[in-house]
């Protein structure tokens, strides 16, 4: 992944609560509740973190029109709506600026060519999303 996706997917955020492995986000000041894997050293606490999120996007769509979300509101993602800040062609992964700033490694590779810097796309995303918070 290049320096560019990393610094582009960076953001803070809160833990909200900790469920056994998994954490609960607070996204900014919204309603969103977003449960992740913690990929850090440790026990979480709650609090304000940075880190990246992680998710793998099943498959990519381009899009005209729509905005950033992330649905459901609260709970694991599942489909996953922004704007392209970063591209690694490398390593097939995007950052993405949504409800937050998110690294995206995408499973298809040909889904690369639907991605150019501003573009929106959306996608869905598989289960095992993470959060690694910074050391």
């Amino acid at each position: 992944m290049s320096d560019v996706v990393a610094t582009k997917s960076h953001t803070r955020v809160e833990v909200a609560r900790v469920e056994g492995e998994d954490v609960v986000l607070a996204l900014h000041d919204s309603a969103y509740a977003i449960r992740l894997r913690w990929a850090g050293d440790g026990s979480p606490s709650t609090g304000v973190v940075t880190g990246r999120i992680q998710v793998r996007a099943l498959r990519l769509h381009g899009s005209s029109a729509g905005g950033r979300f992330i649905e459901p509101v609260a709970g694991a993602p599942r489909i996953v709506s922004g704007t392209v800040e970063a591209i690694d062609a490398g390593s097939a992964t995007i950052a993405l600026r949504s409800v937050v700033q998110m690294q995206v490694a995408l499973e298809r590779r040909e889904d690369l060519a639907l991605c150019h810097i501003g573009g929106l796309v959306n996608f869905h995303v598989r289960s095992d999303g993470e959060f690694c918070p910074d050391t």
